[in-house]
């Protein structure tokens, strides 16, 4: 970066930023993209393709779902056959029509939509415009999804946010009114902009608790040694240098709910590849609790194709339901930030 770079951003961060969104935008408009699949974080979704039997896979995700999770699921899996994986990425041009057609999100007029909201919201929150994820605020992890009973069922409750990276999504979700949010995070250099963030926005220190744990499938699983990195893409998962060693102990989220007294009504999953762990050591409190769960299913083929048949077996009478909430599909977004919704049934009735 330029000297002259440096003192625009240094001084005027919302004006380098808005440069850098022009500037971006122009290139987009005259280069081609690339298109690729990401399957180094947990599994590749090719060779699950290969060594499973995918159409019985195929048929336990989709059985119960509605029409729209349906036509997702669909589009998803024919561009995971059909795009290269993050190795083999290939350059795409714009005249290529996207595999599968485009999916609601994925419309110019819905791209516009939300453009427009995430920048009236940059008036109202204090957060780095490229923190202003679609996924996050404008879809509220799929929050704005869902029935308007769900949203009076959490309200004033306990929430989880795992993954919770630097509070991007702590600050969005305060617009549901949780009573306080329990924050898991393994990255200590996203901790402390986390506590950075909420005080910046006016979140007081009683409306939230950051918990310095990995999710672990049992609570016998020994500590953790990686590199914190503090990117949004850190992950148990993934190998990375040059960075500062930390040590990170695993828990179940069981563990964490009954030592720290959490009544959670919604929990938040998006922790790279590890979601499946999730599921496996939080089993008494979904059973218990019965939250409204949002659970990150693209990094690998265990999260997209198991999560919601073994939910399905654990919790009895829930709407389960799977959306795609970033509109981009350049990258790995082609495939990218699509969630499993669940919410209790007895909601309805009620």
């Amino acid at each position: 970066m330029s000297v002259i770079g440096r003192f625009v951003k240094r001084r005027f961060p919302s004006l380098y930023h808005f440069l850098i969104g022009q500037v971006n935008t122009l290139i987009s408009f005259s280069q081609p993209y690339s298109i690729y699949i990401t399957d180094n974080l947990g599994g590749s979704f090719k060779s699950f393709f290969v060594k499973e039997d995918l159409l019985l896979k195929i048929e336990m995700l989709e059985r119960n779902l509605d029409e729209e999770s349906i036509q997702v699921v669909k589009v998803i899996i024919q561009r995971l056959q059909l795009y290269p994986d993050a190795k083999y990425r290939i350059r795409i041009s714009k005249k290529n029509a996207v595999v599968g057609g485009l999916l609601p999100v994925e419309t110019k007029p819905q791209i516009d939509l939300i453009e427009s909201y995430l920048h009236s919201l940059q008036a109202v929150y204090r957060v780095p415009p490229k923190l202003m994820e679609a996924s996050v605020f404008y879809f509220y992890h799929g929050l704005t999804l869902l029935p308007q009973f769900v949203h009076q069922y959490i309200k004033s409750q306990h929430f989880i946010d795992v993954g919770a990276f630097v509070g991007d999504s702590a600050i969005a979700l305060s617009k549901y009114g949780y009573s306080k949010i329990f924050s898991l995070e393994i990255s200590l250099k996203s901790i402390a902009r986390y506590s950075e963030n909420m005080n910046k926005n006016g979140i007081s220190k009683e409306k939230y608790e950051v918990l310095n744990f990995a999710v672990a499938a049992s609570d016998e699983e020994p500590p953790l040694t990686i590199y914190d990195t503090g990117s949004a893409g850190l992950s148990l998962l993934r190998s990375a240098g040059k960075y500062d060693e930390i040590h990170v102990v695993r828990k179940t989220i069981d563990a964490i709910v009954k030592q720290n007294a959490i009544h959670p009504k919604f929990i938040k999953v998006d922790i790279e590849g590890a979601a499946l762990d999730f599921v496996k050591g939080a089993a008494n409190t979904l059973i218990q609790f019965r939250p409204v769960v949002s659970i990150a299913i693209y990094h690998n083929p265990y999260e997209f194709f198991e999560i919601k048949p073994m939910l399905e077996h654990l919790l009895k009478n829930y709407t389960f339901m799977i959306r795609k909430l970033s509109p981009g599909i350049r990258n790995n977004l082609i495939h990218s930030e699509v969630v499993l919704l669940g919410y209790p049934n007895e909601l309805i009735s009620n």
